[in-house]
């Protein structure tokens, strides 16, 4: 018997439905002159409010979205990731792609291999990918196979090919036959960090089309950048780590030219029918196992919102200790770390003033 879904509506595992067909666009201006353009997907929304002499349409925005869709998207079988994770080699020579594999491979470096793009085929398994669970919970041997190329480097060739003329970039601009699939044994998940990096991509673009200010969050990562006319921050409210749809707020936080992302085991996990266990969608990188350490809920701010996106996982993973020896060791990081259990109550570690 396998796992089965929770009842609630994943947040971190409905980073998919940015990935889905978009279903609705909206733009309208509003009092203080400002876009505004919401819109929904599969199973999340996003948000964008832009402010100076822009020159967005909704289109643009629904086209941008497309667009990372079709590079980022394991759900789209005819998307760039899901041919990099085929049978034969590609080269990675879109640039969204190229900076999948960069983030990857430095949030890997970062946080010391807790967070591994090369988990693709447990998160599969364990139900946190495209398809439902394969995984018994049970099955140590299953996993352990699984596990066998988690951990494989290998594939940071692949990152090093969007960066310079390496030999491996030479022959593919030249049209030499690329080596076969066995050069590469490992399947990639780049889904702990690449809606944070869409955020990015609207940001970017955003600029690029004359915005001087701007607020964008999809599924619940944001950035921002830029004044508003009325020089008021921008606000962002974080949740209570606690099943199910809520409107209670732990906290509210100002963010000015920063990016900011949340991650918590609370909504996302799957059940075993058998004992009633909960299993997290927060993966050991070393054992496959799905991990609970004492964060609830991390929230991470920073300079961009695919390394916020990933962090925030990362920091699930870590722990609450690691975490802080991390950010003292990174001081242009900020967060809020909600820890603790409900028979003892909640507890809050925050490295800014709240």
């Amino acid at each position: 018997m396998t796992l089965e879904a929770n009842p609630f509506k994943d947040k971190k595992a409905a980073s998919a439905a940015f990935f889905g067909a978009l279903l609705l666009v909206a733009g309208c201006q509003s009092p203080d002159n400002a876009l505004y353009f919401e819109g929904e997907a599969q199973a999340t929304t996003f948000h964008i409010t832009v402010y100076g002499d822009a020159r967005v349409e909704a289109s643009d925005i629904q086209r941008w979205l497309a667009e990372y869709n079709h590079v980022a998207s394991p759900w789209d079988s005819t998307s760039l990731i899901s041919a990099l994770n085929g049978p034969v080699l590609v080269a990675p020579d879109h640039p969204y792609l190229c900076e999948l594999l960069q983030i990857g491979r430095a949030l890997y470096y970062e946080t010391e291999g807790a967070l591994d793009p090369t988990l693709a085929p447990v998160i599969e398994a364990w139900g946190f990918g495209v398809g439902p669970a394969t995984l018994l919970p049970g099955d140590t041997l299953a996993l352990a196979a699984l596990m066998h190329h988690v951990g494989d480097t290998s594939w940071f060739s692949l990152a090093h090919l969007c960066t310079g003329n390496s030999p491996a970039k030479l022959a593919f601009d030249q049209g030499i036959p690329a080596p076969g699939r066995e050069g590469l044994r490992t399947q990639l998940n780049f889904m702990s960090f690449s809606q944070g990096h869409s955020v990015d991509i609207v940001c970017d673009s955003l600029r690029a089309r004359g915005a001087t200010a701007a607020f964008v969050e999809i599924g619940g990562e944001l950035r921002t950048f830029g004044i508003k006319p009325d020089g008021s921050s921008y606000s962002v409210g974080i949740e209570l780590p606690q099943e199910g749809k809520t409107s209670d707020f732990a906290y509210t936080l100002t963010i000015d030219e920063r990016a900011l992302a949340t991650s918590g085991n609370y909504r996302n996990y799957k059940v075993d029918p058998r004992t009633g266990q909960h299993y997290g969608h927060t993966l050991d990188a070393k054992t496959g196992w799905p991990i609970q350490t004492d964060v609830l809920s991390a929230t991470l701010i920073g300079p961009t919102c695919a390394a916020a996106d990933g962090m925030a996982t990362a920091a699930m993973s870590m722990g609450l200790e690691k975490t802080k020896q991390w950010l003292a060791a990174h001081p242009e990081w900020d967060a809020l770390l909600i820890y603790g259990n409900e028979a003892d109550g909640l507890k809050v570690w925050a490295s800014m003033d709240l």
